[in-house]
């Protein structure tokens, strides 16, 4: 297995220990003290681990080698990981809308114990650092997958906080500011939601940025004997790049030389961007 692979695998382990403990310490203080804005909580973290099973489950799908049918090897598992893990953040964004406006009609009543708050408290602080681990091993990996279950754990950082926030408002009489703190954290969720979705999408549909392209074939051309570059095609999936490119020679050349042109073609690539396959085809130039 890749070292980037661990490396994320290690991520969404760390990340199913932590909410399994999260949802247990939260769901068993709710039950104690009947506090149901920390239930919903701990309720939405066991919901996560799943989310950073399905992760898990897709990186280690992802790490597979190339077999027969599967030969540029299994990677966009892992975009799919992504994906549905997007979609289940579009669900809670709504959810955490919907609550909120809820309350304008059905404000919280204020009957939280100072136990419900540190536990609260202690949640925020665990997820905060752990988001943070989890987003410089999700950079560290080039893991799409490990950044979705990173961005899920910031918004669930954002949920308890304003969880916290609300009761603590509602306390002071100013159930207001909960529905706002709440509604902008729901639009903040679907926001992050909406990015993750385009990214991992893009990449499952074969997109490839049009600006790398041409950085690419600007540097195939730099070559002295490239003539022209006929196309130049991209694909990505969650840690590996691949070109498939066409370029023009003069027809005197020998099999031999034109052979050499395209070896020192992606040394250049490989070494300069990191490419993980490339497939260059020779045509002669014809003026």
């Amino acid at each position: 297995m890749k070292t980037s692979f661990k490396i994320a695998t290690q991520g969404a382990m760390i990340s199913i220990f932590v909410y399994l403990f999260l949802a247990i310490s939260k769901l068993v203080v709710a039950n104690i003290f009947q506090a149901g804005s920390l239930k919903a909580d701990g309720l939405n973290n066991l919901t996560d681990i799943f989310s950073s099973a399905f992760v898990l489950l897709g990186i280690y799908f992802a790490s597979r080698p190339a077999d027969r049918e599967h030969r540029f090897g299994h990677e966009k598992y892992e975009l799919l990981a992504s994906f549905v893990v997007s979609l289940m953040m579009f669900s809670i964004g709504v959810q955490v809308c919907w609550e909120a406006l809820s309350r304008i009609f059905h404000p919280l009543e204020s009957r939280n114990s100072i136990i419900v708050y540190l536990t609260t408290f202690a949640s925020i602080s665990v997820l905060y650092l752990t988001q943070f681990i989890i987003g410089r091993m999700a950079k560290s990996s080039k893991s799409i997958a490990l950044k979705a279950t990173s961005q899920d754990m910031k918004n669930d950082f954002y949920v308890s906080l304003a969880t916290l926030f609300g009761a603590l408002m509602v306390n002071l009489k100013l159930p207001l500011f909960d529905v706002l703190v709440s509604l902008l954290v729901g639009l903040s969720i679907l926001k992050s939601a909406y990015d993750l979705f385009m990214e991992s999408s893009f990449s499952l549909s074969d997109g490839f940025d049009p600006e790398l392209l041409k950085e690419y074939k600007q540097a195939v051309c730099n070559h002295p004997q490239v003539i022209q570059v006929k196309s130049i095609r991209g694909r990505q999936s969650s840690h590996s790049i691949y070109l498939d490119i066409v370029i023009l020679l003069d027809p005197d050349l020998s099999v031999l030389k034109s052979h050499q042109i395209t070896e020192e073609i992606e040394e250049i690539l490989t070494l300069k961007y990191q490419i993980d396959d490339i497939d260059i085809h020779v045509e002669p130039y014809i003026p």
